[in-house]
């Protein structure tokens, strides 16, 4: 699937993005198949006025949309269920399930890994513990976590986990590993790696792995049998979901794709990742297993003779249960919901390294679509179509409101998410800063540093809406800015404008000015101590100050060396314990910071000796470069602080 040189540079672009934000919140288990792309959407369900029977696609339409969307991303393999009703109308299989073997994808026998799809079934069989009166939503969890302890599990509940409101900051460290042995205790690594909790429970929505991972131990603790197993004989087997699992590894007798990267030429195939902790996004399925599902959602809980939630237990987990901002959307019972194209969806997204997922139902329609690359690649290009297609559901075009430039000033800035606060995946925040700048039109144009800018008008004031339909994305529908605030709803926290000095321009600009800075002592001292002593009397010019900056830049470059050379190289080793030469780089950042107080101490006496004793001290020029190289040191020594990096040595 090879296309031109443009598409491919587009696609390579497409797959840093992927790649960065897939980093950042979830890694896919993070939903990052919209990489931090919000989720948003009106404030109330639109009336869509379209005809709920109208007439399903034939296959061959459908075909045509993957297919184009398969070549234009350059996707190795992909599964594919429509749901009309109780009737899978369409159930398709393109590409290679393992590519260097030449093995293609069997549409009723390829699993996939769903990654965070698989979350709704952690939201189901919790629904189902309420209806059989074992779980309470408004129960604090540590009720049921008799033998664990959880920060803040006094005041938790199900209902703020399901609604990712409980305040726990997202992590990447522990969301997969490198040998699955280690899955056999995943329930004390979750209680050891919890995430901080940073905020009060109810009081924001922010995503959170680790959240849904710990609804599911209380599912487990409750009904005393693992979960996975609890999962098998609530809704695998009552749904006829014969090869969906949550299983590590998969058992031998399930077929699971494997996950893909590009090249020149094809594809190299890997071996699915092993996550971390399991409720959490390690499920496998195949295209019939999902249409089930789904079937069984849009039937209300049933299932031809099985029956898996009460109707309005459905219901009730569709409806909008919490948001940051009245006039965007928010979260269902761990359903992602919008109104897109005038169309209301409810939906998850979900991916691993390798694997991107949709699961979307349109109620008024009684339809539902599923659809997984093994690839990193976005399935937007799929879902667009298919409602195209399906409901005509286009969009609209609007006009700017000219009284919006007036108000510039209160909406231009960069915003930043607070997703990541303790870790040194605090620096990942400014992966996802966002710019909105005001034109004389009144438009809003609002960029990312991984993606392309997006017009936006006001519809009410302060009230965001997309200029076009190409401006807006199934989790990308409106936006509210107010109080320094930037609402996009969803599973996305509220951005928060920016300080001058932790905005990306300044914080890159510190960065690489202060090395410059640093590393032009190699060359600036070497020529001035010739100039004015001769390299004879080069130990006597590098006095105690200068020798010390001198090591502070014989450790930052061994940092940077070190780091350049065990960086992790994909996403799996970035979720993993980091190599020892990795945390050893990390770690001379440290010792960076013990020669920075001597570079202190020592500039001060020569300030003070130049003061009282001229004669005896640096000429004044020498002695500004080298305060300036001192406060070179410092303003790094500040970012590493401010944005944690030393916590990744441990």
């Amino acid at each position: 699937m090879k296309g031109d040189a443009s598409r491919r540079e587009t696609s390579g672009l497409v797959r840093l993005r992927m790649e960065q934000c897939m980093t950042m919140v979830t890694i896919c288990l993070v939903v990052l198949a919209a990489g931090f792309a919000p989720i948003t959407a009106s404030a109330a369900p639109a009336d869509t006025g379209s005809d709920p029977a109208g007439e399903p696609l034939d296959s061959e339409t459908i075909d045509e949309i993957v297919e184009h969307s398969m070549e234009e991303w350059e996707v190795a393999g992909a599964t594919v269920a429509v749901v009309e009703g109780e009737e899978t109308t369409h159930l398709e299989a393109y590409g290679y399930a393992d590519y260097e073997a030449g093995d293609p994808v069997d549409p009723e026998d390829t699993s996939f890994m769903v990654g965070s799809v698989a979350k709704l079934l952690v939201w189901t069989t919790v629904m189902q513990g309420v209806e059989d009166g074992t779980l309470a939503l408004d129960e604090p969890i540590g009720t049921y976590l008799e033998e664990y302890e959880f920060e803040g599990d006094d005041e938790i509940t199900l209902e703020h986990l399901a609604t990712h409101s409980a305040g726990y900051e997202d992590r990447l460290q522990g969301l997969f590993l490198e040998d699955e042995d280690a899955l056999a205790d995943w329930e004390a690594s979750l209680e050891d790696d919890m995430p901080a909790k940073i905020r009060q429970a109810g009081s924001e929505i922010s995503y959170s792995n680790h959240g849904t991972a710990l609804a599911g131990l209380v599912v487990q603790e409750a009904y005393d049998e693992p979960f996975e197993e609890h999962v098998d004989e609530q809704i695998f087997e009552p749904l006829d979901m014969d090869r969906a699992t949550f299983e590590q590894p998969v058992p031998d007798d399930r077929d699971l794709s494997k996950g893909h990267m590009p090249t020149e030429d094809g594809f190299t195939s890997h071996d699915p990742a092993i996550v971390g902790i399991p409720p959490a996004g390690s499920m496998s399925a195949t295209a019939p297993d999902m249409a089930n599902f789904a079937s069984a959602k849009l039937q209300s809980g049933a299932f031809e003779d099985e029956r898996i939630l009460a109707a309005e237990t459905v219901e009730e987990m569709f409806d909008e249960r919490a948001t940051n901002q009245p006039n965007v959307r928010g979260i269902g019972f761990g359903y992602m919901l919008s109104e897109y194209r005038g169309e209301r969806v409810v939906y998850h997204t979900g991916g691993t390294a390798h694997f991107q997922t949709l699961f979307a139902l349109f109620p008024e329609h009684d339809v539902a679509l599923f659809v997984s690359f093994n690839t990193p690649a976005p399935t937007t290009d799929v879902v667009d179509r298919f409602m195209e297609e399906r409901f005509d559901a286009t969009g609209e075009e609007r006009e700017p409101d000219p009284a919006t430039a007036e108000r510039a000033d209160r909406y231009n800035g960069e915003y930043h998410p607070h997703v990541f606060e303790t870790t040194y995946e605090r620096v990942l925040n400014l992966a996802s800063a966002t710019t909105v700048s005001v034109d004389d039109d009144g438009v809003a144009t609002v960029s990312q540093l991984d993606g392309p800018p997006r017009q936006w008008v006001e519809s009410e004031e302060g009230i965001f809406v997309p200029k076009s339909p190409d401006d807006s994305a199934l989790g990308v529908t409106r936006m509210v800015i107010e109080n320094d605030r930037l609402y996009m709803g969803g599973i996305a926290p509220p951005y928060e404008r920016a300080g001058w000095y932790t905005t990306t321009t300044v914080q890159a600009g510190l960065a690489l000015g202060s090395l410059l800075l640093l590393f032009s002592t190699l060359v600036v001292w070497p020529i001035n101590a010739y100039r004015h002593r001769g390299w004879g009397e080069m130990r006597a010019y590098l006095g105690a100050p200068r020798r010390v900056i001198l090591a502070s830049v014989g450790l930052l470059a061994g940092f940077l060396i070190g780091v350049l050379l065990s960086a992790p190289q994909d996403l799996i080793e970035f979720t993993t314990p980091f190599s020892i030469w990795f945390r050893a780089s990390v770690g001379l950042l440290f010792v960076v910071g013990l020669a920075g107080i001597a570079a202190a101490v020592l500039t001060g006496r020569e300030w003070h000796r130049r003061t009282n004793s001229p004669a005896d001290a640096m000429n004044t020029l020498g002695l500004v470069y080298l305060s300036i190289m001192m406060l070179a040191i410092g303003a790094l020594l500040w970012q590493v602080w401010y944005w944690n990096l030393y916590t990744a040595a441990f």
